[in-house]
C-alpha cells in the first residue's frame, strides 16, 4: 500500500524536472488539495507517455493523436476532465511565459479540441478587473490596432472562444427580419448556431469594414494581411498587457468575465448554456426569418457598452 501511494505521486520519466517547477508553482497558485494535485499528474503523465516527450516539447499533433486514442475507450466525462486540467495548466503557463522562459504556445496546443463544459480551477480574484481590461483596450486605440481592440471587445461581449474568432469569415455576419444582427456558425453540414452582437460591437464591426479594402474572406487579418491565427491573437493580447504593465490576462480570462456578467445581469443559466454552445461593406446580409436565438439572448443582460 505504501508503494502504491509513492507510486500515485511520482512522474512519468518523459517529464523534465523544469516542467515538474511550473507544475508545482500552479499547484501553489491555483490548487487547494493534495487530491487535485494527484489527480493533475495522472493527466500529465498519461500525455507525456503517450506522446514519449516533455510537455514543454509536446506540438498540436500529438494532442491531437493523444484525445483521438483515448475517447475511443474513455467516457466523455473523462475526456472532458483530462482536456480542462490541461488548458487551465497551459493558459497558466502562457499567462507566465516570461517568468518561466518559455514560448506562449501552449493553450493554442488545443485550439482545434473542444470541450462541453467551462475550463476548471481558475479563481476569480486571478481574473482582470475593469481597470486593468480598459488600459488595454485603450492601448490597442492608441495604436491603431483594431484588430486587437475588436477581438477583446466581441470576446467580453459574445463569449466566443480564440478558436471561434480565427475561424470568422465574412459570409457569417447576418442581419435578421427584426433588425438584429449576429453571427451564422457552422456545427454540422444541417445545423447552425447563432450568436447575437451587441449595438456596440455592430458599430465596431461596421468600423473595421470601412478600413478594409481587401477580398479576403477571413474576418480577422494579421499584419500580412493574412487569416489570424489563435496563436497570433494571443500573443498580441499577451504584448499589450506588457505594454500597459498590467497583470497578463487571456481570451479565455475575458470569456470567462462575460458569461459571469451575463448570469449577474440575471440571464437564465439554460440560456447562457445554449449561447457557448455547452452542450458590402456592412458585411450583413439580410435573413427573411426571426431568429429566435437573436431575439432574446444573454448578450442583452450584460449592462456594458464598448466604444472606440
Amino acid at each position: 500500500m505504501e508503494n502504491e501511494k509513492k507510486e500515485k505521486g511520482s512522474y512519468s520519466p518523459y517529464i523534465s524536472t523544469r516542467f515538474q517547477d511550473i507544475l508545482h508553482k500552479y499547484y501553489s497558485d491555483k490548487i487547494s488539495t493534495k487530491r487535485a494535485e494527484q489527480q493533475y499528474i495522472y493527466v500529465f503523465n498519461a500525455v507525456c507517455n503517450h506522446a514519449k516527450c516533455d510537455y514543454l516539447d509536446i506540438s498540436k499533433s500529438q494532442i491531437n493523436a493523444y484525445f483521438s486514442d483515448i475517447s475511443k475507450n474513455a467516457t466523455i466525462k473523462s475526456t472532458n476532465y483530462d482536456l480542462s486540467v490541461l488548458r487551465a495548466v497551459s493558459r497558466y503557463m502562457d499567462e507566465n511565459a516570461d517568468a518561466f522562459k518559455i514560448e506562449p504556445r501552449y493553450l493554442d496546443l488545443f485550439s482545434a479540441i473542444e470541450v462541453s463544459f467551462p475550463d476548471m480551477q481558475f479563481k476569480l480574484e486571478a481574473l482582470p478587473d475593469f481597470s486593468s481590461i480598459d488600459k488595454v483596450l485603450a492601448y490597442f486605440k492608441e495604436k491603431g490596432d483594431i484588430v486587437g481592440f475588436l477581438s477583446c471587445s466581441m470576446v467580453l461581449r459574445t463569449a466566443l472562444t480564440t478558436n471561434e474568432l480565427v475561424t470568422l469569415e465574412r459570409n457569417m455576419f447576418l442581419q435578421d427580419a427584426n433588425g438584429n444582427y449576429g453571427i451564422r456558425m457552422k456545427l454540422t453540414d444541417h445545423a447552425y448556431r447563432f450568436v447575437k452582437l451587441p449595438d456596440d460591437i455592430v458599430e465596431l464591426i461596421n468600423r473595421y469594414a470601412k478600413q478594409r479594402v481587401d477580398n479576403q474572406s477571413s474576418f480577422f487579418l494579421n499584419k500580412k494581411g493574412k487569416a489570424v491565427s489563435a496563436r497570433a491573437l494571443q500573443n498580441r493580447l499577451h504584448e499589450a498587457c506588457l505594454a500597459c504593465e498590467v497583470d497578463p490576462f487571456t481570451y479565455n480570462d475575458l470569456r470567462i468575465i462575460s458569461q459571469a456578467l451575463m448570469l449577474k445581469e440575471g440571464a437564465p443559466l439554460g440560456k447562457v448554456a445554449e449561447h457557448v454552445n455547452v452542450k458590402n461593406v456592412s458585411w450583413f446580409f439580410r435573413y427573411n426569418r426571426v431568429i429566435e436565438s437573436l431575439d432574446d439572448s444573454p448578450v442583452d443582460y450584460s449592462h456594458l457598452k464598448i466604444v472606440w
